[in-house]
């Protein structure tokens, strides 16, 4: 086992089926459809939460997307469901605190892992996610393990006079959808050659804070009047960190494989904003490079990735032989990551 690649079988993604235009979310938090665009060079994006009501219809849940990605993820890698024997489900939207979404999305997907975990964790989360499937690789616990990673923020989007403005904001960036991937030890398989986490930068102050209704922040009915269970997202000083974070987890994958900007056929970054290929031009990266969706689908928070991989695996725009180059920043605990891939 020892001997074989760890690689990448199969990828999935799934978006909710509401398409929100700028004019809606224009109409909804009175910022204008021009500043939208400007801003975050979005054009659409999808929501889980129902029309009428912030709670997502039914097969709509973030548990739904998670398990929908899932089985296409399977399906990608030719493999029957109950070949898979591991699973890790990532998410800073799960249904519930209890029950946990790897039991949640084991059921819906009607499989029975003999170890599964759930994860906490924003923009790095499934590379958090593919460092414990290989640990369960190479330890032998596992021989096939399934990694999605889901994110549904719509729900807590809140409207009207009071809401602040970075909370305004936030509707107009981020989108709701799930990204998975199947890894084994495969020889034939695109491989994983690097997978790095630089997660022990401290700061005084997460550059986003959603307390929600979690044990740190009691809800209390004052708290809810007052709009405070919204936390903040410090918008300028996340733009002023977050450059340098992304680009250090692509950094640390190149210095450990040793490829160079001209090695790497794509860069495949979180999609946190529009601007991303005026952004890599400061670090030499040809804007040819770095593929973008932010515009159709939006900042999709931990499964922003894999929602760009299996769009590129499905429009085959992937060349064999040439190295990708997975990496991003999560401004909530200042930290990178980044992932090589020799795709096959």
């Amino acid at each position: 086992m020892q001997s074989k690649n760890l690689g990448i079988l199969g990828v999935g993604a799934a978006l909710p089926s509401r398409v929100v235009t700028n004019a809606e979310v224009a109409r909804l938090t009175g910022l204008t459809e021009e500043r939208i665009q400007s801003v975050f060079e979005i054009e659409e994006r999808r929501w889980a939460r129902g029309e009428t009501s912030p709670a997502p219809p039914e097969g709509s849940r973030c548990s739904d997307l998670a398990a929908s990605a899932g089985r296409l993820a399977i399906e990608n890698a030719r493999l029957a469901s109950d070949s898979v024997d591991a699973l890790v489900v990532v998410s800073t939207t799960p249904d519930f605190a209890n029950p946990a979404m790897d039991h949640l999305v084991a059921a819906k997907l009607g499989i029975r892992p003999t170890v599964a975990f759930s994860l906490q964790a924003a923009c790095t989360g499934m590379f958090r996610a593919a460092a414990i499937a290989r640990s369960l690789l190479a330890s032998g616990e596992a021989e096939t393990v399934l990694v999605i990673a889901a994110d549904t923020p719509s729900p807590f989007f809140r409207f009207g006079s009071g809401v602040p403005q970075d909370q305004l904001m936030n509707a107009a960036l981020y989108g709701d959808g799930a990204g998975a991937m199947v890894i084994a030890c495969d020889d034939s398989a695109p491989s994983i050659e690097s997978l790095v986490l630089s997660l022990n930068e401290h700061d005084d102050r997460p550059g986003i804070l959603f307390p929600g209704m979690h044990s740190a922040f009691p809800p209390e009915p004052q708290s809810y009047d007052a709009l405070a269970y919204l936390g903040y997202h410090d918008f300028a000083r996340v733009l002023e960190r977050g450059r340098r974070l992304a680009w250090r987890g692509a950094d640390l994958v190149m210095q450990e494989t040793g490829w160079s900007v001209d090695d790497v056929g794509l860069f495949l970054t979180h999609q946190a904003t529009g601007n991303l290929p005026r952004i890599a031009g400061a670090f030499g990266i040809p804007p040819e490079k770095l593929p973008v969706n932010i515009a159709r689908v939006g900042n999709t928070v931990s499964a922003s990735i894999l929602i760009l991989l299996d769009e590129l695996v499905r429009g085959g725009r992937l060349t064999p032989g040439d190295p990708l180059v997975l990496h991003t920043a999560e401004s909530a605990t200042w930290s990178s990551a980044g992932m090589g891939i020799r795709w096959r």
